[in-house]
């Protein structure tokens, strides 16, 4: 019988890493195409953007609006940033309403950026950096993917060079965050594993 619990207990315990994912592809609304920045388009599923972007663009397959030379990764469009809306700091931030524990993105440096050029990363817990990373971009239209497996994120900021003009765009966002059932299961086997050893001192 011991065993059986323990058992159970630990299997519960483990369980604690199955995970919901979202996806964002910016394929979900119509391109703003105007420099326009989304902000709360996506709060349904727990993710917002700070207005330091430059709004969503259709991709080379809906004919390159605003003259960016990408297509999106998965769907044609693509959130751009290219400095006009945040003092060409090149800065884009993303925030999530649950702390997150997976996150991944992928980045390319557009038309008009130099050979170099790189996005620093910045995983936040509250005030508190949690992670931090730093890609150097390949060629226009080549895209990284940049992925954080850290507990406790609530925000990314990302941050371009700022050495000239430094566009670049971001795509398919995918935030995993742990399932609300999983919490109960989990306080369930330590519930368990707890009683047992108790009857065991007993």
């Amino acid at each position: 019988m011991k065993i059986k619990a323990l058992t159970l207990a630990a299997g519960l315990v483990m369980s604690f890493g199955a995970q919901a994912a979202v996806t964002v592809t910016f394929d979900e609304f119509p391109a703003t195409n105007n420099n326009s920045p989304i902000t709360a388009e996506y709060a349904g599923l727990g993710i917002t953007f700070g207005a330091d972007n430059s709004g969503t663009w259709g991709g080379l397959s809906a004919g390159d609006p605003g003259n960016w030379d990408l297509e999106g990764t998965n769907g044609s469009a693509f959130l751009g940033n290219n400095g006009l809306n945040n003092g060409n700091t090149y800065v884009t931030s993303i925030f999530f309403s649950s702390l997150i524990n997976n996150v991944s993105f992928d980045a390319s440096r557009a038309l008009g950026s130099g050979d170099g050029q790189t996005l620093t990363v910045n995983a936040y817990h509250g005030a508190t950096l949690v992670s931090s990373q730093t890609i150097t971009f390949g060629d226009i239209n080549s895209w990284t993917s940049v992925s954080f497996s850290t507990s406790g994120i609530d925000s990314l900021i990302l941050d371009g060079s700022d050495a000239g003009f430094s566009p670049y765009g971001i795509d398919n966002l995918v935030v995993a965050v742990p399932e609300p059932e999983m919490y109960g299961m989990l306080l369930a086997g330590l519930g368990l594993m707890g009683f047992m050893a108790s009857r065991r001192r007993a």
